[in-house]
C-alpha cells in the first residue's frame, strides 16, 4: 500500500476528490484528512500499470487545485 500526503494548504479536496475519480479504475483509492494533510491511501494497484500512478494522481490534483482557483473570484 501507498499512502500520498497532499498538504492542504496545496491542495483543495475537490481537486483531490476529482483526480482520484481519474485513476480510480486502476486502484483502490481512499481518501481520509490526517491534521494538515489529505492522505490518499492506493491499494490493489492493477499490475498492468505502467508507471507511477501516485505521482501522476500528484500531478493531477495539483493541476485540478490550479484551474479550480483560477475559477474562484477574488
Amino acid at each position: 500500500m501507498d499512502e500520498i500526503r497532499l498538504h492542504k494548504k496545496l491542495y483543495m479536496r475537490q481537486a483531490v476528490r476529482q483526480a482520484m475519480d481519474t485513476f480510480e479504475e486502476f486502484a483502490k483509492l481512499t481518501l481520509r484528512a490526517d491534521g494538515e494533510h489529505y492522505v490518499v491511501a492506493v491499494t490493489d494497484m492493477d499490475p498492468d500499470v505502467d508507471g507511477d500512478l501516485p505521482g501522476e494522481l500528484c500531478n493531477f490534483a495539483l493541476v485540478n487545485t490550479i484551474e479550480r482557483k483560477r475559477r474562484i473570484p477574488g
